[in-house]
């Protein structure tokens, strides 16, 4: 046979479509296996959490908005206690019960821009615990 040959290297689709099939199931098979085999930590509430709250209070610019901060226990989720703490140029406004020292909450903060009072905004930080 010559090195030109047309029939050289060529397979037949189902063949080809076949190997493909089976590697991408047992690609997905060790997927699945070792997703279950990982732990899982049960308590990543605090970044959705944090996401909902700056939604809640923040108004159509983004600006957070700390007269709103009375809303903002409705973003936290069901069956869960929640605290917000906004703090802005030393000033420290918190809504919500103390996290209980023997339970260890979750806690995520972000740097987000707070009206002060009307035409002034500062650069403050935004932070949410939440606990069963």
């Amino acid at each position: 046979m010559s090195p030109s040959s047309r029939r050289r290297a060529q397979t037949s689709p189902v063949a080809a479509l076949t190997a493909l099939f089976v590697v991408c199931a047992a690609i997905s098979g060790y997927a699945t296996v070792l997703d279950d085999s990982l732990p899982t930590a049960d308590r990543d509430l605090a970044p959705a959490t944090l996401s909902n709250v700056e939604s809640a209070l923040a108004d159509d610019s983004g600006v957070v908005v700390s007269s709103r901060l009375s809303d903002a226990l409705d973003a936290c989720p069901d069956g869960f206690s929640c605290r917000v703490v906004v703090a802005v140029d030393g000033d420290r406004r918190a809504v919500g019960p103390d996290s209980p020292t023997d339970a260890d909450a979750d806690a995520d903060s972000t740097r987000v821009s707070v009206r002060v009072e009307p035409g002034r905004v500062g650069f403050g930080t935004l932070r949410v615990e939440v606990w069963r």
